[in-house]
């Protein structure tokens, strides 16, 4: 079927399931080197919709930057007005992009408020007249 630059083809021809999500990632054009900040609309193991002011052409190569996965390279499958389908050159797991970040190895795994402010003065520093600051 020839399709035209600015056309999507009618009926859903998926052959994976997709998941609908709203995640932003970077858009990367080789051949232009080029890149844009897009919004993913929905994903699969085999490609994604994505939106942005990108100008996208049915057939150009995209390198993609997902979150939890990292570079993806494809293929601009369909294009229509600022959303566009890219079809993976291989299958990712798209439920790692649901997933939230890891922390670093060496990050101190309580939050905040149980480590509490590095200023603290304890108990044991108000007995020692060299770490009270006279007022």
């Amino acid at each position: 079927m020839l399709m035209s630059p600015n056309t999507m083809p009618t009926g859903d021809h998926r052959q994976t399931p997709r998941n609908s999500l709203f995640l932003l990632a970077t858009c990367h054009f080789p051949q232009r080197h080029e890149e844009q900040r897009i919004k993913v609309r929905n994903l699969s193991a085999a490609g994604l919709m994505a939106e942005g002011p990108v100008q996208a052409v049915v057939g150009e190569p995209v390198a993609l930057d997902l979150r939890n996965i990292g570079r993806v390279d494809g293929i601009v499958a369909w294009v229509q007005d600022t959303r566009f389908g890219v079809a993976f050159a291989e299958a990712i797991d798209p439920t790692l992009v649901r997933q939230t970040a890891s922390p670093p190895a060496d990050a101190d795994p309580r939050n905040y408020y149980q480590r509490g402010p590095v200023s603290v003065i304890t108990r044991q520093d108000e007995t020692r007249p060299e770490r009270v600051r006279p007022i």
